[in-house]
């Protein structure tokens, strides 16, 4: 698991600083089939905090570009699916077809497959469409795979290497119609190969982004977040909203971007790291927290993570990643109802033995945190929250398992929203795995870090596709990604993601401090920030007016549903008061 580096220039002189590393891998989720992970940049290193401020960028864009007007394009399906032997391909190198191992389909199978001109086979498609291609295949030993289509790699899996046939599945892959091949690029061992399956996939045919009556989790949600979540609502499935990562306690990487493709991303996302870290790397909260005012200010959208240094070792290099902390989440679970207890109650139950110092040090990092926030709460900034990311990978603290981490996502939730009453959050699960969903009661949006480094530029439908059987009724985000997917890609895969959030650092930035396109082109970012289907800053509604017609709407149908109530009341009295009437006559009919 690596840490993610942000650049930046100050002064002419470059300047490193971390924005601690949200992962990206997450091989260990069996929900989703993972892409190959990005490798670490040795030619950026970690230092200190951020010692000068770079200079401010210009007001105006110094370019303007057109608008492209982009359009799906449309894609019929065609019932199709064919099992292909894989002795019926292409055998050459040292493979050679075999039928010793058990379990083996048709004649037999290919083995000894050790690189990509081995072995090859190919189908005949009978419609450009979406297709799943699922290979059958065995080793004695896990071996690492990658998988090509016609000469290119798409993406990569893992053997169990248990001796027995295995199944791994590629959804969604468009192809073309007429013959396409397939082939299987093993890195560090070799491999058998029983059969292929094509099946055509109806899975983006059927894709519908329609919410049925969403609300937010928090009841008792501040006007201003019920306007940027009704706007997430809104927006779901018809556009995108463009989002980027700063270098913190700057908008380093979102001023690149205005200068670059002349338009402001909509969301600046940061990380609320130094709330808590006590390592000696930390910059300036204080800065941090201005870059996110003056944004929100602006009219632009203001979202963070936190990655959480160990509530016992915060004093300890990049202590939210496990391999660096002895911190044990699990040891912090306790029965006691904690939520609503105040500082002084905390300690009280820490020296009663009733909690132990590790639960009592979660509440004192959610305290800390939780005072970051109610500064922006009182400011009126509603907030994009995405705390505890990716815990289903194992790579942070708070990931040991799942049930430690349902039990820290609520006792975050119901402190923060019903102690501390921050009502201006919008909470964005981002754990990935299904069983490690915390409900829909405890969170507003699903959202998923997509991270390739094989060159693929397309809409990574599949991941929101898992979301979505996770929860159909919330927006879903890729909330981190390495590169953008291009706009085509989006809209012929019908992947409109609520919001993208592009990494920083030198995912964006190159060591001179310029954009770097080793990720995205600059081509790409000019067309990703001019079209007609993604938001950029440029394009954001009045949140404030928003929050004002929302906050009138609720009082005019509370002040209609009183006076209804009234009525009905004065309607019950008046029956109640003929009815004792006759009662009464009733009575004095009978007494004479």
């Amino acid at each position: 698991m690596k840490t993610k580096h942000f650049a930046a220039i100050a002064a002419a002189v470059l300047i490193s600083v971390t924005l601690a590393g949200c992962g990206n891998k997450i091989e260990k989720n069996s929900m989703i089939q993972p892409p190959p992970v990005q490798e670490d940049d040795p030619s950026v290193e970690d230092t200190s905090s951020l010692t000068e401020q770079q200079e401010d960028p210009p007001e105006e864009a110094p370019v303007e570009f057109e608008e492209a007007q982009i359009t799906a394009k449309e894609t019929k399906y065609v019932k199709f699916s064919k099992t292909y032997n894989a002795e019926s391909g292409s055998i050459s190198g040292k493979a050679v077809q075999e039928s010793e191992r058990e379990g083996y389909k048709g004649k037999g199978y290919v083995t000894n497959i050790s690189k990509q001109s081995d072995w090859e086979i190919a189908f005949d498609l009978p419609a450009s469409q979406y297709y799943n291609i699922s290979i059958t295949v065995a080793s004695d030993d896990a071996v690492q795979n990658g998988i090509a289509l016609n000469g290119e790699k798409i993406s990569e899996f893992t053997t169990g290497g248990k001796g027995k046939f295995e199944t791994f599945t590629f959804k969604n892959i468009h192809l073309e119609e007429g013959i396409s091949k397939v082939s299987i690029i093993p890195e560090n061992g070799v491999l058998d190969v029983d059969y292929v399956d094509v099946d055509a996939s109806e899975d983006i045919s059927k894709l519908s982004l329609k919410l049925k009556d969403p609300s937010l989790s928090n009841k008792d949600s501040g006007y201003n977040a019920k306007a940027l979540y009704k706007y997430l609502c809104d927006s779901f499935g018809k556009t995108v909203i463009l989002g980027q990562y700063d270098t913190m306690g700057t908008t380093y990487e979102s001023d690149l971007i205005f200068r670059t493709t002349g338009k402001k991303p909509a969301i600046r996302f940061g990380d609320l790291m130094w709330a808590t870290a006590k390592d000696g790397s930390a910059g300036s909260l204080e800065d941090e927290l201005a870059a996110a005012e003056q944004w929100s200010s602006s009219g632009g959208i203001v979202g963070y993570m936190w990655n959480w240094y160990s509530p016992t070792e915060p004093e300890k290099a990049e202590s939210f990643y496990a391999e660096n902390t002895s911190f044990d989440l699990k040891k912090a679970v306790t029965k006691e109802k904690i939520a609503d207890k105040t500082p002084e109650e905390i300690q009280k139950l820490e020296k009663e033995g009733k909690i132990s110092k590790e639960c009592a040090a979660v509440i004192r990092d959610i305290d800390e945190v939780s005072e970051k926030l109610a500064r922006l709460r009182d400011n009126g900034t509603a907030v994009i929250w995405r705390p505890l990311q990716e815990a289903s990978n194992g790579y942070f603290w708070w990931g040991s398992d799942e049930e430690s981490y349902k039990w820290l996502w609520k006792l975050l939730y119901e402190r923060q929203t019903k102690y501390h009453q921050l009502n201006n959050l919008i909470w964005v699960w981002s754990a990935q795995n299904a069983s490690w969903y915390v409900g829909d009661s405890y969170c507003d949006v699903l959202s998923a870090d997509v991270y390739s480094d094989s060159g693929s530029k397309g809409g990574q439908v599949n991941f929101l596709l898992h979301l979505q059987s996770i929860s159909a009724n919330k927006p879903i985000a890729m909330s981190e990604c390495g590169s953008l997917p291009q706009i085509q890609n989006i809209a012929d895969e019908k992947a409109m993601w609520s919001y993208i959030g592009q990494w920083g650092g030198n995912f964006i930035v190159d060591e001179n401090g310029k954009l770097s396109e080793e990720h995205n082109s600059e081509a790409d970012l000019i067309t990703m920030y001019n079209n007609n289907l993604t938001v950029t800053a440029d394009k954001l509604p009045d949140f404030i007016s928003m929050a004002n017609e929302i906050k009138e709407q609720e009082e005019k149908s509370a002040t209609e549903k009183k006076s209804d109530d009234t009525a009905s009341d004065s309607g019950k009295d008046k029956k109640d008061s003929k009815d004792s009437s006759t009662s009464d006559k009733n009575s004095e009919s009978k007494t004479e």
